[in-house]
């Protein structure tokens, strides 16, 4: 078998499930690539399509609530999608890209290269072709597609996909976390190697690799409300403004580390009693699979919204509507040891920590 896993630059959270399943794939023997979907179109495009991304993201989240909008309609019509044509547009350069390597799987964590697949199979390209969803819930545009099966992240979650795009496969594996977030470190010995205060709570605010989030508004909504002896940390990606402008207000005058890009996330989490954390779909798992004690930050309109929507529901998490509202419940849980053990007791119940290494074993052996 040689696996293609094809991904997207606008969100890391496709990027990161892909590369958890390279790494259960490369665990088994199994060549495997990962591939950005859009620069089979262009890489000028693939750029553009990140920095829309992020700065609706930082600057103007209605856009999203839009551009959603517009996406219903256009999937709800009689026929294909326009954005399944688009696709079509580049499928030739991956059906080059996948003979030429030898390619005979592929696995789509986005859904733009779901539609490129699909239009390969329509003209009876011979390979197996996964889809892998990263949001709890439905992914507009599946109704496009025609693969051999569809990884969803929850069995509560499989009733509207088959309303939506009935006659698939779906199978609800869980959304795929890297080897590194299911290792879990001692608390003592992670804010060792971290340098952070032991013997107090920690609050930890996760804004994602471009650091999103109304992180300095929670941060003057927190201070007066947490016990003194609390330290927050806050991982501002590579949002290195927010990161300056944390420590220049609040360095010296509380327990306060503002971080900028690490890739000792994992360490992060595993110190931290409390995390709050911009409502993703991927980074939502994670949190889940370490058992951490979560707070969803005001959600952009759509996907995220419906992440929040999914995890409080199932006990996997508090939110609020607004910072206050936010703030409030993070105490809550800091002030709490049985709230928070209820949740863990939830997260283990409710997600799947092993999803990447069982959708690459349905993938082996069917």
């Amino acid at each position: 078998m040689k696996l293609l896993i094809l991904s997207s630059n606008n969100g890391e959270g496709h990027n990161s499930a892909a590369k958890a399943l390279m790494e259960q794939a490369e665990a088994r023997g199994i060549s495997a690539i990962i591939a950005d979907t859009l620069m089979f179109d262009s890489p000028r495009r693939s750029e553009r399509i990140k920095k829309i991304h992020v700065n609706s993201a930082l600057y103007n989240p209605r856009i999203f609530k839009t551009g959603e909008r517009i996406a219903e309609r256009m999937a709800n019509g009689p026929y294909q999608s326009a954005i399944y044509y688009e696709s079509a547009g580049f499928a030739d350069r991956i059906a080059k890209f996948c003979s030429i390597n030898g390619v005979d799987t592929v696995v789509a964590t986005h859904v733009f290269a779901a539609e490129a697949m699909s239009y390969l199979r329509s003209w009876g390209m011979p390979f197996k072709g996964y889809f892998v969803a990263t949001d709890y819930c439905y992914t507009t545009f599946v109704s496009d597609t025609c693969l051999d099966a569809y990884f969803v992240p929850h069995k509560d979650i499989v009733a509207d996909y088959e309303k939506k795009a009935p006659n698939r496969l779906y199978i609800p594996s869980g959304i795929p976390v890297s080897e590194n977030k299911i290792i879990k470190t001692d608390k003592r010995t992670a804010r060792e190697r971290l340098g952070l205060p032991q013997d107090v709570p920690i609050l930890m605010m996760m804004t994602g690799s471009m650091g999103f989030g109304n992180v300095k508004e929670l941060t003057e909504r927190l201070l007066p409300m947490m016990p003194k002896d609390t330290a927050i940390v806050a991982l501002c990606g590579t949002n290195d403004e927010l990161r300056t402008e944390l420590e220049k207000k609040y360095g010296g005058k509380c327990r306060l580390f503002a971080t900028g890009y690490t890739t000792r996330v994992s360490e992060y989490m595993d110190a931290a009693d409390v995390l709050i954390s911009k409502p993703g779909g991927l980074s939502s798992t994670e949190a889940a699979v370490k058992e951490i004690a979560l707070v969803h930050m005001s959600p952009l309109p759509g996907w995220e919204e419906e992440n929040v929507r999914f995890f409080v529901k199932h006990g996997l998490s508090l939110s609020g509507r607004n910072a206050a509202e936010n703030a409030a419940a993070a105490v809550k849980l800091l002030s709490s040891e049985a709230e928070r053990e209820h949740m863990h007791s939830c997260q283990r119940q409710e997600i799947n920590k092993y999803a990447a290494r069982d959708i690459i074993e349905y993938i082996t052996t069917h």
